[in-house]
């Protein structure tokens, strides 16, 4: 079983990226010119991260780094990014972890550092860029970089933009996707319902468009047409367990429909998984969620449970168990 990494805080509705099979919305802090703070975990194809820690020397000081990350300790990481750094250091994948855990670390350095870090972040998406340029988490990590970052941090809407561009020849999808993000971040909704709704729309896998549509209806609370994305595909297909698993999380982050979110949950399960969909670990912990706030406390405790026999790393379901067993 590959290790289940969750390098940031994540919680609400349905968007970019799973807790590492796209399970919670990536959220990323507004930058400031004079006490900027950076994308901790940068989105989309970010998550990919895990499928690459199973071989090579960078493997282990890898998973050392993601560990000491998840468990908060970034210091440690970042001693353990220079190991990972020397055994592996064109590692594209690597090198996208490691700056976002650089903009983690501007994120918390005092005013004098931030743009030493600030530089280090930018400075190795860019290297990774020039290694791999088709590879589309580091351009939404740049993409984020760029909407977020003051200009004197090397950021821009124009360079997001040219990003975004670059995506859309690589996976139209993905530009789609990226060019949402960036009308989000320039407070034009209608831009972005418009960029959403393409995605959707080019989206033969029914995963990504469908989830960023509906992640943007309900962020702006129009949770009646959010439920409807996937509602409507498991009006037509019945054993659209995708669908079914994303119609229970708008439940979830709705606060609504405990019990209906449960049982589409249970559907998830008795299914096989979905390629590129969430894992069976993390249908667990979110129908324990569920079950919890229904007053079901011994079953929720049973559901956290498997959830972290079938991935004993999942950072938010020991959290949750915590609480839980007080």
């Amino acid at each position: 079983m590959q290790p289940h990494y969750t390098p940031a805080a994540r919680g609400g509705i349905p968007a970019p990226c799973y807790d590492v099979r796209r399970d919670s919305v990536v959220r990323c802090s507004p930058l400031s010119l004079v006490a900027f703070r950076l994308p901790v975990a940068l989105g989309l194809a970010s998550c990919l991260l895990a499928a690459t820690a199973a071989a090579g020397p960078g493997a282990a000081p890898f998973d050392t780094m993601m560990k000491a990350w998840q468990a908060g300790r970034v210091d440690d990481a970042l001693k353990a990014s220079d190991a990972v750094l020397k055994a592996e250091p064109d590692n594209v994948s690597y090198l996208n972890a490691i700056g976002g855990l650089y903009c983690e670390k501007a994120q918390r350095a005092g005013v004098l550092s931030k743009l030493s870090w600030a530089g280090k972040c930018r400075g190795t998406f860019e290297r990774a860029r020039s290694l791999d340029p088709r590879h589309l988490g580091v351009h939404t990590s740049l993409i984020r970089y760029y909407v977020q970052a003051p200009g004197v941090a090397g950021g821009g809407i124009d360079k997001a933009e040219a990003e975004a561009s670059r995506m859309a020849a690589l996976d139209p999808v993905a530009g789609e996707i990226s060019r949402g993000f960036i009308a989000r971040s320039r407070k034009q909704p209608a831009e972005a319902e418009r960029h959403y709704r393409k995605a959707a729309e080019l989206d033969l896998t029914g995963r990504r468009g469908d989830a960023e549509l509906a992640s943007f209806l309900a962020g702006e609370k129009r949770w009646a047409e959010a439920r409807a994305v996937f509602e409507a595909r498991l009006s037509k297909d019945a054993a659209d367990t995708y669908a079914a698993y994303m119609l229970a999380r708008l439940m979830q982050s709705q606060g609504t429909d405990h019990a209906r979110a449960i049982e589409l949950f249970d559907r998830y399960l008795a299914a096989p998984p979905v390629d590129g969909g969430p894992t069976y670990a993390d249908a667990w912990f979110r129908k324990g969620q569920a079950l919890a706030a229904l007053g079901r406390r011994a079953d929720a405790i049973a559901a956290l449970e498997t959830a972290l026999r079938l991935a004993p790393g999942h950072a938010a379901a020991v959290k949750e168990l915590q609480a839980l067993k007080g």
